[in-house]
């Protein structure tokens, strides 16, 4: 037990320190292929998009290509759909936890 709180623990440090506005991208400003193509060719991007609830909030999140890396605290992949510079839902991944 002690071992999968310190991966998560570590996941969390890691994923604090990559959502930061430097290292995300906005989807708005992207066409879907260039953010799929992104997600591809780097494993995982972060990306901001404006909320589906139309309360002008912004959102984020990290999309990724697989569960390779992120294995050890997720275990399955869930799409998600966001707003591009060409499309209004593009389809991406996002790591998720069923238990």
């Amino acid at each position: 037990m002690g071992r999968t709180l310190a991966r998560k623990s570590s996941v969390i440090v890691v994923s604090c320190i990559l959502l930061a506005p430097n290292n995300s991208a906005q989807a708005a400003e992207l066409s879907c292929r260039q953010i799929q193509d992104a997600v591809r060719e780097n494993g995982s991007i972060i990306l901001r998009y404006p909320s589906p609830s139309g309360r002008n909030i912004e959102r984020y999140d990290r999309f990724v290509a697989s569960l390779d890396e992120y294995s050890a605290a997720f275990n399955t992949l869930k799409t998600r759909w966001v707003p591009s510079l060409d499309t209004e839902a593009c389809p991406v991944h996002i790591c998720w936890n069923n238990d």
